[in-house]
């Protein structure tokens, strides 16, 4: 009886490796297969990933070749479930159409198609993301160029809102760096958009800017508009100047109603005064601006800056002797006296 037992378990381990080596044999057969069809795609792939959007040519086929079935999805049904590369760059010479490309709105939501030239007109806007604010990958402290940017044709600018009043500047604000300018406001005040544009993120941020717009513009510059009550618009919308994107109010991390407005290059803020007179409601340059090293002086001073978290035990003559630098420095770099109250985890610029 035990032998039968044995040969039995036998014939099922065998049965079952040959049913294997024919599912394998199958499998190849159907990558094979798909492997064909892809080399016979001569048309523009184009893959979008949950906040960007990617193009690839038949140039790029061979990193597809050979897959199998059921792993990924492409983006029209030309070969189901293949694979894409997950790049952050848009390949801009190789999108489905001359003058269109497809993104994702947030996280992969749903879709939409916008000018490719909201990709070329500026070079870094060949990373689209409408999830991160500042995706670009570069260092504050590598910028060393100067770039000539005109702002506008036509006079077609507008100031983010009308008839207000600067509330806290650009900065260092306490201990920490206020990367835009805070403009007074009335919930439900119209903000409008600064220049032409199209709407790279729409989105709520929590503890942070609350409901929020960032405007890529014609003229290689974002702007971000912080603490609205609503949005009316959405990622992938374009937008003129001086049109109404959203109304004013005190969502995030706000302490009363208020219009946080950046301006950013490369993904930095630089000091929105630097184009805006907001108490005049006028430009203080020409449409013909440009930015150098200099707006960033501060920002990139910062960068190179080196800070200690207080901790219990500790002192102004503690951490002074620690860092080999003076108590009135510190002072000074924090906007602090001698007297100032040292909170356990606050931290403290020494550099």
């Amino acid at each position: 009886m035990n032998r039968i037992k044995q040969l039995f378990l036998i014939a099922v381990l065998v049965f079952s490796f040959v049913s294997s080596s024919e599912a394998q044999f199958f499998k190849r057969l159907k990558a094979k297969k798909n492997k064909k069809n892809i080399e016979q795609v001569i048309e523009p792939i184009t893959y979008i990933s949950d906040s960007g959007a990617y193009c690839l040519d038949e140039l790029f086929t061979e990193k597809l070749e050979g897959l199998v079935a059921d792993q990924a999805q492409i983006d029209f049904n030309l070969l189901a479930n293949t694979p894409a590369p997950p790049p952050k760059k848009v390949w801009k010479d190789t999108c489905l159409d001359d003058s269109k490309v497809m993104i994702y709105r947030n996280k992969g939501e749903d879709s939409t198609f916008i000018d490719r030239k909201w990709l070329e007109n500026a070079d870094y806007y060949a990373i689209w993301d409408s999830w991160n604010l500042n995706p670009y990958g570069t260092k504050i402290g590598d910028f060393n160029d100067s770039v000539p940017l005109k702002l506008y044709d036509e006079n077609n600018w507008s100031a983010p809102l009308h008839n207000t009043e600067v509330n806290s500047k650009f900065g260092m604000r306490r201990w920490r760096w206020h990367h835009g300018t805070d403009l007074g406001l009335n919930i439900g005040d119209s903000v409008f958009a600064a220049f032409d544009g199209v709407i790279r993120i729409a989105k709520y941020n929590y503890g942070g800017y609350g409901y929020y717009l960032m405007v890529r513009h014609d003229n290689g510059l974002e702007t971000l508009y912080g603490h609205l009550k609503e949005y009316l618009v959405q990622v992938g919308d374009t937008v003129k100047a001086g049109q109404l994107i959203g109304w004013g109010g005190n969502t995030g991390r706000s302490t009363g109603p208020h219009l946080h407005f950046e301006v950013r290059y490369k993904g930095f803020a630089f000091n929105p005064t630097y184009l805006f007179d907001f108490d005049k409601d006028a430009l203080v340059t020409s449409s013909d601006f440009v930015l150098t090293k200099d707006h960033y002086k501060k920002q990139i001073e910062q960068s190179k800056a080196q800070y200690h978290r207080i901790r219990s035990g500790d002192s102004l003559w503690v951490i002074s002797r620690r860092y080999h630098t003076s108590i009135s420095k510190i002072c000074r770099l924090n906007g602090i006296s001698r007297n100032s109250t040292l909170r356990i985890g606050r931290s403290l610029r020494v550099r």
